[in-house]
């Protein structure tokens, strides 16, 4: 039996990202395991599908290099013990580290998916400096590199990071369109100040919570009744590791002022009927891979407001399925979802296009066949 391994950084991405790739290859006779950090008994749900799991410890915010040896040493260990046919990484520490351990390992096909730049590549630096070094180092020609969109590709080319036949776009991980349905009211006219606008994600700067926050402190003082919902979880508030998180304390204070309601991060089963009681799904990032919440909030049929971002652009088309807004601008945030309120009709309508855009574009068969097409490409 073909055997391939998949390792994220975490038990809680590979579960809730990888999953159902993980469970369709399963189908078609591969054997599978999965390697992360066992933060919340993942094991326990991987073998509940019949796939094997490996807990690493993977420090994967930290900037200690013999600890990132130690993870290469491990994985080695594991690819030449396991003997893989296939290995597919991601996040940053594991497509680096495990691309070269993997090629120590000489497994036959080595496969990556990076699903964003991240705070990393907003701004130069040195950090950014030494992450395209790493990049460069790791990502050699009999690589394969699979990204969300085509920005990220064209500037890891643009810097020789990788080559341009290494580089593959797939929109996204994938969702099951036949199981996440629209279940949403229809708006009445005389519902137009009852709006609700929610946001899922994590609690990064980076993620456009400030920009929300202030969006709606000034849409409620006009619309009182409107509601506004924050789903993720703080993401380590204060870490020095990631500077785009936001501290806990600043979204209890947010809680306390009673005009946006953050519910912490919530189980995926809530996440769908959170979605469901939404009028608009928001999401003001700086940039992204390919958002799943904005895709899962357009199989469910909502009208979306996000940014014209690498990413987030290649969900909403401005003025069909929703409103672009610039990245950091809390005024045209604001603005869009005034047009939502004072013209409700705009809600059906283009949740419609949503639901139309995640079916022809973001459905599971259409993900899994443009990743199979890359694996059999070794």
């Amino acid at each position: 039996m073909k055997k391939a391994i998949f390792v994220s950084n975490t038990g809680f991405s590979l579960y809730n990202f990888r999953l159902s790739l993980m469970k369709h290859l399963s189908a078609i006779g591969w054997d599978i395991t999965g390697i992360a950090n066992d933060e919340d008994n993942f094991r326990a749900l991987f073998e509940k599908e019949n796939i094997s799991f490996i807990n690493l410890n993977i420090d994967h915010k930290g900037k200690n290099f013999i600890k990132d040896i130690l993870f290469l040493l491990k994985l080695k260990k594991i690819y030449q013990a396991e003997n893989p046919l296939l290995v597919h990484h991601f996040t940053i520490k594991p497509v680096i580290f495990g691309s070269l351990a993997a090629r120590i390992a000489k497994v036959p096909s080595i496969n990556n998916t990076i699903t964003g730049l991240g705070y990393t590549f907003e701004k130069s630096g040195l950090l950014q400096e030494i992450v395209k070094m790493l990049y460069q180092f790791a990502l050699n020609k009999n690589v394969q590199v699979i990204f969300q969109n085509h920005d990220d590709l064209d500037f890891l080319v643009s810097k020789k990071i990788i080559q341009a036949k290494q580089g593959h776009v797939v929109p996204g991980s994938g969702i099951d369109t036949e199981t996440i349905l629209p279940k949403g009211h229809i708006i009445k006219k005389n519902e137009s100040s009852l709006l609700s606008f929610v946001l899922v994600s994590r609690m990064l700067w980076s993620k456009g919570i400030r920009e929300f926050v202030r969006a709606a402190e000034e849409v409620q003082s006009q619309y009182p009744n409107t509601k506004f919902v924050m789903a993720g979880g703080f993401s380590g508030g204060g870490s020095k590791s990631n500077p785009k998180a936001v501290p806990e304390k600043w979204l209890d204070e947010v809680n306390q002022r009673g005009i946006v309601n953050w519910v912490k991060r919530i189980p995926s089963e809530q996440v769908m009927k959170l979605l469901d009681d939404a009028s608009v799904v928001v999401l003001p990032s700086y940039r992204e891979g390919i958002p799943k919440a904005l895709i899962e909030a357009a199989a469910k049929g909502k009208p979306i407001i996000t940014t014209d971002s690498p990413g987030c652009r290649d969900v909403v088309k401005n003025g069909l399925n929703g409103f672009l807004v610039a990245p950091k601008n809390y005024e045209e945030l604001r603005d869009s979802m005034i047009k939502f309120i004072k013209s409700p009709h705009l809600i059906q309508k283009m949740g419609r296009a949503s639901r139309k855009i995640a079916a022809e574009k973001f459905d599971n068969k259409i993900i899994f066949n443009k990743i199979l097409k890359i694996y059999k490409s070794f």
